[in-house]
């Protein structure tokens, strides 16, 4: 949430319950949603404002104001002091094609929708003129607590494998490689596109490929990673790549599973934020 709202004049606010069950969802899919739903708020405030997300156990024992049957959820919410959507507008904003922005970028509501019911879950949105919307998101709980490393475990973590890094600042990709490498993998190092996809091919060809790809989102006057990665699919279909970038914002940043990423690592990175992503692409 904090990353989506990178470069915006709105800024965040949390009220996290603590005690929080476990949900098992596509992380890649629900963190898509998250970060759309902040993406879609700082867009409706251009002059700033808060954006208070909620966190909260909830338990249904009849029928409610929702479509879900009873049983227990977590219930995040989504609050902006944006413009609001119009009482004409609510009912069709979940509506595949249906949009009142001139631009966008990222996942549209219709497929927000999507997700969350594919989760069991449901989403529900509140909202007047001129006075903000909350996006509401319940999804089921299981009743177990979430599995997550906690930090100590997290900074123990031992990886293995080559990781192919391509950005065009050298500082970035020596920062990378020393902290790729202090935790067990071997890097190779491009600044450019046409040689990122040069030296995959080698190494595929070879027959020993790359365990990951790291790709630089913007590369001025060259192959940025939306580019690159099309090439390497043709290449290796089941490559595994990660997209980077300083912006929050950008379409493949929002949306990088349509791309054809398996992952995103928000610049500046931590070594943390390294190894989250890599443990989720199990490399």
């Amino acid at each position: 949430m904090t990353f989506a709202a990178r470069g915006a004049k709105a800024k965040c606010e949390f009220d996290l319950e603590s005690n929080l069950p476990g949900a098992k969802v596509d992380e890649g899919q629900v963190g898509q949603v998250i970060s759309n739903l902040i993406i879609n708020a700082n867009q409706a405030m251009p002059q700033g404002g808060i954006i208070t997300i909620r966190s909260r156990n909830i338990e249904f024992e009849t029928k409610s104001e929702t479509p879900l049957p009873p049983g227990r959820y977590i219930k995040i919410s989504f609050e902006d002091q944006g413009v609001g959507i119009s009482a004409e507008h609510l009912p069709n904003i979940f509506n595949p094609f249906f949009t009142t922005k001139q631009e966008g970028s990222g996942l549209g509501l219709s497929v927000i929708y999507s997700i969350i019911k594919k989760h069991d879950g449901h989403i529900s949105v509140a909202s007047s003129l001129d006075e903000g919307s909350t996006f509401t998101v319940y999804l089921p709980a299981t009743g177990k607590k979430p599995a997550r490393p906690n930090h100590k475990e997290a900074l123990q973590h031992k990886g293995q494998g080559m990781i192919l890094i391509m950005d065009d600042q050298t500082a970035i990709l020596e920062m990378a490689a020393r902290l790729l490498e202090r935790i067990g993998y071997d890097t190779v190092l491009t600044t450019n596109g046409a040689q990122a996809v040069e030296k995959y091919r080698e190494a595929y060809q070879s027959g020993k490929p790359f365990d990951a790809v790291i790709l630089d989102l913007t590369v001025p006057g060259g192959l940025g990673g939306a580019e690159v990665i099309v090439e390497l699919l043709k290449i290796d279909p089941k490559v595994k790549a990660i997209v980077s970038s300083g912006y929050s914002t950008d379409p493949v940043m929002a949306d990088y599973l349509k791309y054809g990423f398996c992952g995103i690592a928000p610049k500046p990175y931590t070594k943390d934020q390294l190894i989250e992503v890599l443990e989720n692409i199990h490399i």
